[in-house]
């Protein structure tokens, strides 16, 4: 649990970054914003950076969490991952927003701090290695179907961003639901 000061400098931050950007925004003004001194920021965050590192790693689920609730069974699996996926990045839909807006948001993060995204691939990978070993998926192509599957539910939570541009007009029960069949008769062996 992060302590008061700290929330107010964390929504401080994404109220600025949604009205000005990341490269327009300044720790000065977070701290005011947050009603703290920016002396407060370093300390707790070092800079505008560390800021925006705590709000990724606020807004992450562990990887060892999702792998707990794994029933070995590929559709109720895959079905999880994907209704969780969606949640996760619903979760995030804001900062999201913004870092499409200024992609120099993340250049700014080192690989350490960007490590969520890489933990689910790779996550995902183990998973359908462990399935392919069973003989439930095809054997060999494990890293495409973790890009395929990542990609297919960024696609539509994408879409979903943009209210005037709606591509896609499936429900989101019903998109999990038609893609986890799909995806299972594309990567079964049989």
């Amino acid at each position: 649990m992060l302590k008061s000061t700290n929330q107010r400098i964390i929504r401080a931050t994404m109220e600025l970054l949604s009205e000005k950007g990341y490269q327009k925004t300044t720790t000065k003004e977070i701290a005011t914003k947050a009603n703290v001194s920016e002396a407060t920021i370093f300390r707790n965050f070092k800079n505008k950076r560390g800021v925006i590192a705590a709000i990724m790693k606020m807004k992450s689920t562990p990887t060892k969490t999702l792998e707990e609730e794994f029933k070995d069974d590929l559709y109720t699996d895959l079905k999880f991952l994907g209704s969780y996926f969606l949640e996760d990045l619903t979760s995030k839909k804001e900062f999201i927003y913004i870092s499409m807006r200024e992609p120099a948001m993340f250049k700014d993060l080192t690989d350490h701090e960007k490590i969520y995204p890489q933990e689910l691939r790779d996550m995902l990978i183990h998973y359908f290695k462990k399935m392919s070993a069973q003989h439930r998926v095809l054997e060999g192509k494990e890293d495409i179907y973790a890009d395929i599957f990542i990609s297919t539910y960024f696609g539509f939570f994408i879409q979903q961003l943009e209210q005037d541009i709606q591509l896609v007009l499936t429900q989101k029960e019903d998109f999990i639901e038609t893609c986890t069949h799909i995806f299972m008769r594309g990567i079964s062996p049989t």
